[in-house]
């Protein structure tokens, strides 16, 4: 088995075991139907796709793993701005201010009740290396969180571990419907596994809760033109995109994309007029 069999396995299999735990939700009183019905149809589409790409690739015959964007792998923000993201999120939850935490029966307040939880997680470093175990235990222990959990699964992502990251986009969803960054960060994912219809909706509702939401617009972008090849309407959302204030190496990456749609634009131009 191909590790793309394996990957859409996994996702198949949450999907399906994340429809059972919404149903108990909505059961338990939890979280509403209104709430709970998109959740379901996104757990469906997800498992539905990816049981029919396992097919696809059971006709194929082949080990060979067809790339997710045939065309072109879409660029994300720069390295460096993402794990900046991640170690602000991280910091800011290691660092919450003790009048927050509730102090510990014959204790002290020391910081690091923040991160210990009733289950016991360790302690985070800032200064060490976060492991995925770590962020686990902390994103367990503190499970309203929200910006720690999209951070992991933000972190899973970059690895190309998206079964896990679908996992926590989620979770960080049922806790906080109108999460704007959980809803983008989700669209990125499921564009990733060539899921673009599903992409784009998450990262519309994303720009409809906070329209002044860079990373959205730049997933939109990147949907538009890798997902449903339309280059352009990549080209005016990157257009919008350009007219904000973004950091330098940001901007390139725009200004890159903004080159890559305007070449595939005019080559669609060229070839109807062949035709």
């Amino acid at each position: 088995m191909t590790a793309r069999e394996v990957q859409l396995r996994q996702l198949a299999d949450q999907a399906v075991r994340d429809i059972v735990d919404l149903d108990a939700q909505v059961a338990a009183g939890e979280i509403t139907e209104v709430d709970a019905r998109p959740l379901r149809r996104r757990y469906e589409t997800t498992a539905g796709r990816a049981l029919e790409a396992l097919d696809a690739l059971d006709a194929l015959g082949t080990d060979a793993e067809p790339p997710l964007m045939p065309r072109s792998r879409p660029r994300g923000w720069s390295l460096a701005y993402l794990l900046a993201v991640v170690v602000a999120l991280v910091a800011a939850v290691v660092l919450l201010p003790a009048s927050l935490l509730e102090r510990p029966a014959g204790g002290a307040v020391t910081g690091n009740e923040a991160v210990q939880g009733a289950a016991g997680a360790p302690p985070l470093d800032p200064s060490a290396t976060v492991t995925d175990e770590q962020l686990e235990q902390v994103v367990a222990a503190n499970p309203d969180v929200i910006g720690m959990r999209v951070a992991l699964a933000d972190r899973y992502v970059a690895q190309g571990e998206y079964e896990p990251a679908m996992r926590h986009y989620l979770d960080a969803l049922r806790r906080e419907p109108g999460n704007a960054d959980a809803l983008a960060r989700l669209g990125w994912l499921l564009l990733q596994i060539d899921q673009p219809e599903e992409a784009m909706r998450s990262v519309e509702q994303a720009l409809a809760i906070d329209p002044s939401l860079d990373e959205a617009l730049w997933f939109k972008a990147n949907i538009e033109l890798y997902g449903v090849d339309d280059p352009t309407a990549a080209l005016a959302t990157l257009q919008e995109l350009a007219g904000r204030d973004l950091p330098a190496e940001v901007r390139a990456q725009v200004d890159q994309l903004t080159a890559t749609a305007e070449q595939r634009r005019q080559e669609g131009s060229g070839q109807g007029g062949t035709g």
